[in-house]
């Protein structure tokens, strides 16, 4: 595996190890480093026409539990912690999501509120989310009304990956291949709209993704601590930036598709990121680039 990290003279190498075997054979690598998949869940068909086309964003994790939703979806699930390695998930609790119109797009657990955080699957409406499936609505996103329109075309997706931040009470608002990433106030303005903290941007030299040829946006998002964590679903890395917007290192991984996004410090002996693939039924935990760099629970 390679792990490349910011320096002052650019992207330097930091290691080069034995890369990842056949992922989708079902193998997994051979030793554990920064990028590595530590197990991959293979979660049973879901519901409805999205599903057939393998889509699927939602993961998080509760310090206890690892919870998905389909895309759009209307169920949460959870499971129980897998072991290293391939498996098969050992489901223990499936509830209706009851509250949001139309299902959820992702989610992200909030530690001091022992819930989530979620998005509706227009990307416009904020919600909070109880572990027994009933939602709250806590402010409207108004994606016309973003600065630069999350700088793609045709502007911002309703497809959002959003992620909590504890050390602020914060969240960051990704919609699918933005080049901008917003942060948000976890509640509205008087009106119930979004209040816009600020944002950066992810395709602007140097703090862009240079590697990825299929160029530089973010696809997926989650923060447990000081940085932000950052997938690109054409790209074999996924990338660690600050908090305002400066490139700290890029991580090599084994495979290019992706989604969600959720941290891990608690189950395996090393601690993880885990990744919902955007395009199966899998959800991988791959190795963080350093213990403890992202916290579950927002940090």
């Amino acid at each position: 595996m390679r792990h490349f990290r910011l320096g002052p003279k650019g992207v330097l190498p930091l290691l080069m190890l034995a890369g990842l075997q056949a992922l989708f054979g079902g193998a997994l690598a051979a030793s554990a480093a920064p990028g590595d998949v530590i197990a991959d869940v293979n979660t049973p068909p879901g519901n409805g026409a999205a599903w057939a086309l393998g889509i699927a964003k939602a993961v998080a994790f509760d310090g206890q539990y690892l919870y998905y939703a389909e895309y759009g979806g209307s169920i949460l699930h959870r499971l129980n912690m897998p072991p290293p390695g391939a498996s098969a998930p050992n489901s223990s609790y499936d509830v209706p999501i009851v509250g949001i119109p139309g299902g959820v797009m992702t989610f992200a657990y909030d530690k001091v509120r022992d819930g989530f955080w979620t998005v509706s699957s227009d990307g416009s409406g904020i919600y909070g989310l109880s572990k027994n499936g009933s939602a709250w609505k806590a402010f409207t996103v108004n994606q016309s009304a973003l600065p630069g329109g999350c700088k793609t075309t045709p502007p911002c997706s309703p497809e959002v990956k959003i992620a909590y931040d504890r050390t602020d009470d914060t969240i960051w608002y990704s919609p699918d291949t933005t080049k901008r990433i917003y942060h948000l106030r976890t509640y509205g303005d008087i009106f119930d709209n979004a209040i816009l903290i600020g944002y950066f941007d992810v395709d602007v030299a140097p703090n862009d993704m240079s590697m990825c040829p299929s160029g530089s946006y973010a696809s997926g998002i989650a923060v447990g601590g000081s940085d932000l964590f950052i997938e690109n679903s054409a790209c074999n890395y996924y990338f660690e930036y600050s908090k305002t917007g400066t490139l700290v290192a890029a991580i090599a991984r084994g495979f290019a598709s992706s989604g969600g996004l959720a941290c891990d410090n608690l189950t395996y002996s090393v601690s993880v990121i885990w990744m919902r693939n955007g395009w199966n039924s899998h959800i991988y935990a791959i190795e963080q680039p350093r213990a403890n760099a992202c916290i579950y629970g927002g940090g």
